[in-house]
């Protein structure tokens, strides 16, 4: 352990030899000035980690010297004990402004003098050990977030940035991360010649961990991967996935038991040639199904999120034209607005049907619009995912 080394200032040299005695019995390492000058002269050459200092002293008094060393940078972490034969008010106040940590009336005992010492040089390391651990604190927070900033890039990639050629559909969607990143994610991806993949998911939990396995996820649904459809002994596509066994493949390739994590997910699969659909919904909020007359149904077969065991089942249907499908996650239903209360699906439809006779790209700005002004535009506390389609 480092030796502790206190600087005395001080004119009389008699108090001088007393200090130095007593701060010698407590193991201390003593160094004299005789002036503020002196003792300023000292503090830039040697580590001191306390000053005894007096104020009335010839060339620079006690409080020219506190106030030069707590107006440099490089020392005015060092604790100044002011060592007085003043008694009055004003002298206190004044070291004390001026930076002193406490003030001694002479004459001062060796218990009281070893006592006040002691007390703050513990007050002084477990300053400066908490300034360390805040400025390792923020260290690690600054390469976190870039870490979060670069996931967030990574994830801006995995969405689509070209919609599939169709000639059938439009889509138009909104993607808000809570926390730079998050589990959601949307796709809209060709499988084979005539369907076309469409789905959206939800990882528990938020942040770079639930980002990484919505990444992992986003890959094995891509639209060459085995889990979308089967191939024959030659490479070539014999059959394209059902919804149901698509998400049976992802509940075997992300089990809860694994990443201590699940995922919910709707995922649909459209007919580009007679306009039908399948889908399932795993745990999922149902999707939307608006016709062009404004009536609403909520596809809602399926089972529960992937990763966590089940049975899943199966729902079909058929886009007429005009009609909607809107998938979203539940960081919109459950949007908590400025009281506290929540969006609910009930508001959420209603926002729909509003926007029933906008096009559809206008229609979801609109339908996002009524939510935000619902919570006065405060941030939500989950991510918020919404991807609409439409039967030209």
């Amino acid at each position: 352990m480092n030796e502790i080394t206190i600087l005395v200032v001080d004119d009389s040299e008699a108090i001088r030899i007393l200090v130095n005695a007593f701060l010698r019995d407590g193991g201390y390492r003593v160094i004299e000035a005789v002036n503020g000058r002196e003792g300023l002269e000292i503090c830039y050459k040697e580590s001191i980690d306390l000053v005894l200092l007096d104020i009335a002293m010839p060339e620079m008094d006690g409080f020219s010297l506190c106030a030069k060393l707590q107006g440099d940078t490089r020392l005015q972490s060092i604790p100044i004990l002011m060592l007085s034969a003043r008694q009055d008010v004003e002298s206190k106040m004044r070291a004390f402004e001026l930076g002193a940590v406490d003030y001694l009336v002479k004459p001062i005992s060796r218990d009281e003098l070893l006592a006040r010492v002691n007390t703050h040089l513990t007050i002084s390391r477990l300053t400066v050990s908490l300034q360390t651990a805040n400025a390792e604190l923020i260290a690690q927070q600054q390469e976190l977030l870039q870490g979060l900033h670069a996931a967030a890039d990574l994830q801006k990639h995995l969405l689509p940035k070209r919609v599939p050629d169709c000639k059938k559909l439009r889509f138009a969607s909104y993607f808000n991360p809570c926390q730079e990143v998050g589990g959601d994610i949307y796709n809209i991806q060709r499988i084979g010649s005539e369907h076309l993949a469409i789905y959206i998911l939800d990882v528990s939990g938020h942040g770079f961990p639930a980002a990484m396995m919505t990444a992992l996820a986003t890959q094995a649904l891509s639209g060459s991967a085995a889990i979308t459809k089967r191939q024959d002994v030659d490479g070539k596509v014999e059959s394209v996935m059902s919804p149901g066994d698509v998400i049976r493949e992802l509940n075997k390739e992300f089990p809860i038991a694994r990443f201590n994590r699940y995922m919910t997910i709707v995922y649909l699969l459209f007919n580009t040639q007679d306009d039908t659909f399948r889908y399932c919904c795993a745990g999922h909020p149902p999707i939307v199904h608006m016709s062009s007359d404004g009536k609403s149904t909520f596809l809602d077969v399926g089972g529960p999120p992937a990763g966590m065991d089940g049975v899943w089942d199966e729902g079909e249907g058929r886009l007429e034209s005009g009609d909607r499908l809107f998938l979203y996650t539940d960081g919109l239903t459950e949007y908590g607005g400025a009281t506290g209360e929540l969006y609910g699906a009930k508001r959420f439809l209603s926002s729909m049907v509003d926007g029933r006779g906008l096009p559809l790209k206008e229609a979801t700005q609109n339908i996002i619009g009524e939510l935000k002004a619902f919570g006065k535009q405060i941030d939500g506390d989950d991510d918020m995912t919404l991807l609409a389609v439409e039967k030209k």
